[in-house]
This record gives C-alpha cells, sequence and structure tokens, in this order.
C-alpha cells in the first residue's frame, strides 16, 4: 500500500495539472441558428476577438450556399471573405485571395 501511494505522489509530481499559457478567454457575442424542414439552414455568429462567419443554405436543384467569414490577421490586416457554392462550385471573393494571371489563350470548353 505504501508502494502505491508513493508511485501516486510521484507520479503527480512529475506530471502537474496545470498549463503554463493561460489562453485568454474570448466571449460569443452572437450565435443564431435556423433549420428548416426543406433543407434550408442559416447561421451567424461573432466572437469577442472581432470574428464574424454566417452562412444560408437551400435547396434548388441542389445545395445552394452562401456566406462568409471576417477577422484580423496576427499581421493586423482586415480578412474579409465572401462565397457562394452552387451548381458552379465553391466561388470565395475576397481582397485577400490572390487573383491567377490571364491565360495567353482562350478556353475552347468550359470546365
Amino acid at each position: 500500500v505504501a508502494c502505491l501511494a508513493a508511485l501516486q505522489i510521484t507520479g503527480s509530481l512529475a506530471f502537474p495539472s496545470y498549463s503554463p499559457y493561460k489562453a485568454p478567454i474570448i466571449p460569443i457575442l452572437k450565435d443564431d441558428r435556423t433549420q428548416d424542414a426543406y433543407g434550408g439552414y442559416s447561421f451567424a455568429y461573432s466572437t469577442g476577438n472581432g470574428i464574424y462567419r454566417n452562412e444560408n443554405g437551400r435547396q434548388n436543384y441542389g445545395q445552394n450556399t452562401d456566406g462568409g467569414w471576417s477577422y484580423t490577421s496576427p499581421e493586423g490586416v482586415p480578412v474579409k471573405i465572401s462565397f457562394v457554392a452552387d451548381q458552379g462550385g465553391y466561388q470565395p471573393v475576397g481582397a485577400v485571395i490572390p487573383v491567377p494571371p490571364e491565360l495567353p489563350y482562350s478556353r475552347t470548353q468550359v470546365y
């Protein structure tokens, strides 16, 4: 019994149950969610550190979704992305998304 107690004490001293990093508590300022019987939904939330996210989905010959998010990058740059996802695929729009160069030829087939 004494050996087991000694092992228990030694184990708890070797692995303390605290974290040296104290993460700040970020409050959730808004959290709205809805869903209907036809496959439609929407949600939006925002946090105390400036993160915002929203999305709307609906059935229209497949799932159509639109929404976006915004936050401030670690470098202090505001980031805002909006998107549409439908029969044409996922189509994000935002100033931080790189734009590909123009093709030196015209496409003969649309993908």
